[in-house]
């Protein structure tokens, strides 16, 4: 039986636990989870691993309620939460130090000063006044699932630019040429997206690419299609 008509995670029910089951945790095939947790968890430290222990406060931002309930779930320890020991393990054995990982993960439980829900159809994300521009954004595989066309994934990535500081740096995780994952037999949105589409739209919007690395797919996924997966370090050196 196909599944249900596409539908967007951002705009319709959508089951975060079985997402992060199927796509996240230690239950996804091993190539698909050295895809989509250790090959863009390797990125960062190898780019970035220095700066990350200077931010002292983060502020998440999501558009779906259940994911802000499963996120609270895990911030807070509750027993039923996601389980995401393995990629804090990871990490942990990247810096060296695999045995401190328990140490690593509450650190970062404790820096998620906010979690908040943000409205794709405003004209702003979120409240600017209650919300700083940051000096580090991280967005992954969020603007191919809410944006419709070309036109609106420009139109949102400014909106989610409008977040950070100039001279801040944005890191970008995403899929090129995506068409859809499924998540409970439901069919759910990816914008498909070419590489140099990508690149100029972070030049467009005023930044500096510093790295850009692409895999190709590398494990037959039923439950989703994408062609590589896309990993970049951006600064942005002007407004718009």
């Amino acid at each position: 039986m196909e599944p249900n008509p596409t539908k967007f995670y951002h705009l319709h029910q959508f089951d975060t636990r079985d997402f992060t089951n199927n796509f996240f945790s230690p239950q996804a095939d091993s190539l698909f989870l050295e895809q989509a947790v250790k090959y863009p968890l390797r990125t960062l430290y190898t780019e970035f691993a220095s700066v990350f222990e200077h931010f002292r406060e983060i502020t998440v931002l999501k558009f779906n309620d259940d994911c802000i309930k499963e996120l609270d779930k895990w911030r807070t320890s509750d027993p039923g939460a996601c389980d995401w020991s393995h990629a804090v393990e990871f990490m942990a054995e990247l810096e060296g130090n695999s045995a401190v990982w328990t140490h690593k993960e509450e650190q970062l439980k404790r820096r998620i000063k906010h979690l908040l829900k943000c409205d794709v159809s405003a004209e702003n994300l979120v409240d600017e006044r209650t919300v700083p521009k940051a000096d580090c954004l991280l967005t992954a595989w969020i603007l191919e699932t809410i944006s419709q066309d070309e036109t609106s994934y420009c139109n949102n990535f400014k909106k989610m630019s409008a977040l950070l500081k100039l001279g801040g740096h944005l890191v970008l995780i995403g899929d090129i040429q995506g068409s859809f994952f499924i998540v409970r037999g439901h069919k759910y949105h990816i914008l498909p997206i070419g590489e140099e589409f990508l690149r100029k739209t972070l030049e467009d919007e005023g930044y500096s690419i510093v790295f850009y690395s692409a895999v190709g797919r590398n494990a037959e996924k039923q439950t989703t299609n994408y062609e590589k997966i896309v990993c970049i370090i951006a600064r942005k050196v002007r407004e718009r």
